[in-house]
């Protein structure tokens, strides 16, 4: 059975350009730049990230690397800065108290190699922690959310010939973030408040339109950690997803430009029940 291993696959399939690998996703992995993969990063890897929606931006940096093929180890720091706020919002959300910051440590291992009929699998955790003027003057005070929590994942992916190549990639992940852990972990101290792991899923695809071109779209669901009529204005977010185009430059740059939807995010204190607009990535690999 012919194999394809890690990210490197991509070089194979991007024989041009030489490129090592495709997106950072926001919270460090390889793979999609909301959705990880189960191929791993070929090697030391640095990209920044910016989102900007309607009243949201989020820059991220991260960093990742494989060893021996089996294991990626990844960090990344997402920063959230609100704009444009509702004054009256929960805990009066307003000026120095409208940042955040995340730390994301994760380690993905890899369970087996890509066959002719067989996906790739591999399992993740990652340990977040937010801080920072949001998180200690507003969610801490007003909610009661946590500080940290640990995501932990399984992802399939599985590389096809159809006419084009094509990668499908699903995740199921079991986690307490509230929109990522920009909004902190869990339900809070509310009565009734959710407090145990919720498992959602995580699909992506992508299509290499050219040798140096590849287009796709990613769906991360989101869980519900909101108590209805308390603390749904805030710890209710819905799914995100985004369609993309990632442009191979050469073996060691690539730049992804996206569509990105986030949808409602804390609507109580941003004002507002769209948050959508630009993703944009550059990414170097050594």
């Amino acid at each position: 059975m012919k194999k394809i291993t890690g990210v490197g696959a991509i070089a194979c399939l991007l024989a041009a350009t030489g490129a090592q690998a495709a997106v950072t996703n926001i919270d460090g992995q390889a793979g999609g730049g909301i959705v990880p993969w189960a191929l791993l990063s070929s090697g030391p890897t640095v990209a920044y990230t910016h989102i900007t929606t309607q009243n949201l931006n989020v820059d991220s940096l991260a960093v990742n690397t494989s060893f021996a093929n089996r294991v990626e180890v990844s960090y990344a720091r997402n920063m959230l800065n609100v704009n444009g706020t509702n004054a009256t919002a929960v805990g009066g959300l307003v000026g120095a108290n409208s940042t955040d910051n995340v730390d994301n440590f994760g380690i993905k291992v890899k369970l087996n190699d890509m066959g002719d009929s067989m996906p790739q699998f591999a399992i993740g955790a990652v340990y977040k922690k937010v801080s920072g003027n949001l998180y200690d003057n507003v969610l801490k005070p007003a909610l009661g959310v946590n500080n940290s929590g640990t995501d932990i994942y399984a992802a399939a992916s599985k590389i096809l010939n159809m006419g084009k190549t094509v990668l499908l990639n699903g995740v199921i992940r079991a986690t307490k973030a509230d929109e990522l852990g920009l909004l902190g972990f869990g339900g809070g101290v509310t009565a009734g408040a959710p407090s145990g792991y919720k498992l959602v899923p995580e699909v992506s695809a992508e299509v290499f339109a050219a040798s140096n071109v590849v287009v796709g779209a990613e769906y991360r669901k989101m869980p519900n950690f909101s108590v209805a009529g308390a603390t749904d204005g805030v710890l209710h977010p819905n799914s995100a997803y985004d369609f993309h185009v990632v442009y191979v430059a050469n073996k060691t740059f690539t730049l992804t430009a996206a569509y990105a939807n986030l949808g409602e995010v804390a609507p109580a204190a941003t004002n507002t029940n769209r948050q959508n607009g630009l993703f944009l990535q550059g990414q170097v690999n050594f």
